[in-house]
């Protein structure tokens, strides 16, 4: 395990756009040239005064009116839990591996995320191909709010088990230090872990790898699988899921976990691999010529309208727009493709990462936008989610803005000028610097955080940033990011988190993929 990839493609969640990067932190906190300062230097001891932190949060559209609070973690917490992750990754894999149920055991990975599961959900099928062979019966179930109600002391343990951790408080404990570097990082609190970052994954999958061991020891033939916390479980009686449901009961609240009654089901096999609508969408397919094509497009998306508005809790949308990657659309067909993608966004705002990256990725290579028309939809989502505070509808509207460089309108102004969000906050003046704003934004807000408390606060990242780049003050008129020893450090070593160029991508240039829902009956897209 190399500590520069849990630093540069495991920090930030994979689901901010895409001017947020890690990548010269990761390269300056390994540096083999320039020595670490400040509290990035510290062993963790009870003597070391690790700073306290707090998470900075971006709310993210799943589908239909359901959210997922992710976190952006303080960068001197998330190095220092890094690298005691990265330090004893094989105690660590020792106990986080193994469980013939554990479809998600985290793994190294070479591109994409740091640390992945070993699975993807895309292998949903064929697992439970190989799980339900010879049984008559399948348990669906999945944890009640996981990520949020695991409770930082059972870290140490599922390391080191209940006993020995509750007798030892010492730091010289591993899974003490990583119950404290989390509890740092989010102002102390002992009750969730971030959802976001790659060492969550490291985290859940320490604990969910003892109840798992707990249940085979207690029903030793037992099949199944484990995606993170969701579990499909298979049997050869109705009674003996039943029974494996309580008995699974029973290991999770060792753990002060619980299982969530509305997901949780016995259903006698045999049952779809997959759903009816991702089906079907997969296997259609766009004739080439132009008129053909209009057709094949309209009627495409009118099967997708159709399966949406059966299944609004599943993620049709996001996977129809998607599915179209591989498609060469015909030049006289440019205009109706913007159109029919345009018209899922403003009723399913989940759907706009997909969007713009089909509309970006054309445009980079050549093709024209409807620019008035795309202009009118991101204006639209801004006006309606910022006095929401919904992170991405208004974070991916300003992206838009920025890479097909659209303005933004006097009432969409005002309301991202009163936006608690960093992300939002930082897209924003990037748009006011490019001259994509219909008038100046009201700044005040943001300025308030520009101070030594705000590098420790919420919007950590506006409050680093900002300074950085020079587009707000800092309180009082003495730079406070420089007085600061760990932020001073990065900045006197040029390390930034918002790249500009990556936010207005240029002819040819490359736009991230969003990563394609999962498409699977069984599948939990809602697990975490």
């Amino acid at each position: 395990m190399h500590l520069k990839d849990i630093l540069a493609r495991g920090f930030f969640p994979k689901e901010l756009p895409a001017p947020f990067i890690t990548d010269n932190f990761a390269e300056l906190l390994t540096s083999s040239t320039i020595p670490v300062t400040g509290d990035f230097a510290k062993n963790i001891t009870k003597k070391a005064k690790i700073p306290k932190a707090k998470l900075c949060v971006y709310t993210h559209a799943r589908g239909g009116l359901l959210r997922r609070k992710l976190s952006i973690c303080n960068p001197v917490l998330y190095y220092l839990l890094s690298r005691e992750i990265e330090s004893n990754w094989t105690s660590i894999v020792s106990v986080a591996g193994g469980s013939s149920l554990a479809a998600t055991a985290p793994e190294q990975k070479k591109t994409g995320r740091a640390i992945d599961g070993k699975h993807s959900q895309g292998d949903r099928a064929s697992l439970a191909i190989h799980t339900r062979i010879g049984r008559r019966f399948v348990l669906t179930t999945d944890i009640s709010r996981f990520y949020h109600s695991i409770y930082t002391h059972s870290i140490p343990w599922a390391l080191h088990t209940k006993p020995v951790a509750k007798a030892s408080r010492a730091l010289t404990l591993l899974g003490n230090k990583l119950d404290f570097l989390v509890r740092q990082g989010q102002d102390g609190q002992t009750v969730g872990i971030p959802i976001g970052p790659d060492t969550s994954l490291v985290l859940a999958e320490l604990i969910m790898h003892q109840c798992d061991h707990a249940l085979i020891t207690k029903l030793p033939l037992i099949k199944g699988h484990r995606f993170i916390d969701d579990y499909e479980l298979s049997f050869s009686t109705r009674t003996e899921a039943e029974e494996a449901f309580h008995f699974l009961e029973t290991c999770l609240s060792d753990y002060e976990l619980a299982l969530n009654p509305k997901k949780t089901k016995v259903s006698e096999l045999p049952l779809p691999l997959e759903s009816d609508w991702s089906r079907e969408l997969k296997k259609f397919r766009f004739r080439a010529s132009k008129r053909s094509q209009a057709t094949d497009l309209e009627a495409f998306f009118s099967l997708a309208f159709e399966f949406h508005r059966h299944h609004l809790d599943e993620p049709v949308l996001q996977f129809a727009i998607a599915r179209l990657r591989s498609v060469t659309v015909d030049a006289g067909n440019w205009e109706l493709f913007q159109r029919l993608i345009l018209l899922c966004v403003v009723p399913e705002p989940a759907t706009l990462p997909y969007a713009l990256e089909q509309i970006i990725s054309r445009v980079n290579a050549g093709a024209a936008p409807l620019k008035g028309e795309i202009q009118e939809v991101l204006n639209d989502l801004i006006e309606n989610h910022a006095p929401l505070r919904h992170s991405s509808e208004v974070a991916n509207s300003l992206w838009g803005c920025l890479a097909l460089k659209l303005t933004l309108n006097d009432c969409a102004v005002v309301l991202v000028s009163s936006c608690e969000d960093s992300c939002v906050a930082l897209l924003a003046l990037d748009c006011q610097s490019k001259g994509l704003l219909a008038k100046p934004l009201n700044t005040s807000l943001w300025e308030t955080q520009m101070c030594a408390e705000g590098l420790y606060d919420e919007h950590w990242l506006l409050s680093y940033e900002a300074n950085v780049k020079g587009w707000l003050p800092s309180v009082g008129g003495v730079d406070h990011v420089s007085a600061d020893a760990n932020f001073g450090y990065l900045k006197a070593n040029g390390v930034h988190f918002y790249e500009e160029s990556l936010a207005s991508p240029v002819i040819g240039g490359d736009v991230p993929m969003p990563t394609l829902p999962s498409i699977l009956v069984q599948s939990s897209y809602q697990s975490i």
